[in-house]
């Protein structure tokens, strides 16, 4: 009696799966008898080039086969699948000799799911297969969320990557309008940024976002009152103090568009200094984020190369001597190297694009 009770709560197993049994002939019989009753499509193959092929043309839910399949034998199937990245995830069950325990450890050894000897009883192996069927449909149902997360996440990027452009373009057009300095500005701030990044063996990914987000740093001014942004003299410690919030402003409006972490980081810290002496936070050395290390350089380089309303320009060459001598320790060394490596190339840039 509580046999047919266990097989009878097997019965409502889903009918859909498909099975792909390799296995000598008599050896298959018996697998296709003991599943019979669960309407499971089952693919029979009794050689082992055959069940190759059906593998690879129709992969199935699940993988049954014998150890001693023929022409050739049930391990070489196992590392056929085991090693295919589009169905190496396929639950397989091995069947064995009931008396080689080592064909039972090399079946587990090259990735078997299950082992079962040949002298199993239908009720055994029944649920061993339900067990393995299930297998597949988290594997396959992972698999589905996974890629579903990989299009969302693809689609959240684009989103975020459009509202950053449409942030960096309307900044571009608002200080061009209102200060064709600190319009070029910002561009060669990303032109230095990207070049500095790439000197520095930074993922291609990332120096993409840089020269994307760099753009940015400034962002927050149009938090600050125009008459100290435009003010010819020097700032009062008020109006230096109500200066250094761009910063903060800049952070708020990008973290409020959920613009990419970068773009985030660049506002808040390019104003940091590897010494500590920097604003808003103080931080110091490798506390500061990278992207912000690497635009802080870029960003006073440009300040002291470019004339301003309130003080001239110096030489290129003269501010990469001062950015590289008596401020060197304000900024990250291995940039600052970085810079020294690549000096023709940022002058190029900076008479390119002024």
């Amino acid at each position: 009696m509580p046999t047919a009770t266990f097989e009878k709560k097997l019965d409502h197993i889903v009918t859909t799966f498909k099975i792909l049994v390799a296995a000598h002939r008599w050896t298959a019989e018996r697998v296709v008898q003991a599943l019979a009753p669960f309407g499971y499509l089952l693919d029979v193959q009794t050689d082992g080039l055959s069940a190759q092929k059906a593998l690879l043309e129709s992969p199935p839910h699940l993988v049954i086969s014998a150890v001693d399949l023929p022409h050739p034998d049930g391990f070489t199937l196992l590392r056929l699948l085991r090693s295919n990245p589009k169905i190496a995830d396929t639950p397989f069950m091995m069947i064995v000799s009931g008396t080689s325990p080592d064909e039972e450890i090399r079946a587990f050894q090259l990735g078997a799911d299950e082992v079962v000897s040949d002298s199993t009883s239908d009720i055994a192996f029944r649920a061993r297969v339900r067990v393995l069927l299930r297998l597949s449909t988290y594997r396959t149902r992972l698999q589905n969320e996974k890629r579903m997360l990989g299009i969302l996440v693809a689609e959240r990027t684009r989103e975020l990557t459009e509202i950053t452009l449409a942030m960096v373009t309307a900044l571009e057009k608002a200080t061009e309008l209102s200060d064709v300095e600190t319009g070029g500005h910002i561009l060669r701030v990303s032109s230095y940024s990207g070049l500095i990044s790439e000197e520095l063996g930074l993922s291609s990914e990332f120096c993409e976002k840089l020269r994307l987000y760099a753009p940015l740093h400034d962002v927050g001014k149009v938090g600050v009152p125009d008459h100290i942004l435009k003010k010819k003299g020097k700032l009062t410690p008020e109006e230096y103090e109500e200066m250094k919030k761009h910063t903060l402003y800049g952070y708020e409006l990008l973290q409020a568009a959920k613009a990419d972490r970068v773009a985030c980081n660049i506002a808040l810290s390019h104003h940091e200094r590897w010494d500590g002496s920097g604003y808003p936070e103080g931080l110091k050395g490798k506390g500061i984020p990278i992207e912000a290390r690497i635009v802080s350089v870029a960003d006073v380089f440009d300040a002291l190369a470019t004339a301003r309303h309130y003080k001239p320009a110096l030489h290129p060459k003269e501010a990469l001597n001062m950015l590289l001598g008596e401020l060197r320790h304000l900024f990250d060394p291995m940039i600052l190297d970085a810079v020294q490596r690549r000096k023709e190339d940022l002058l190029a840039i900076h008479s390119k694009e002024t």
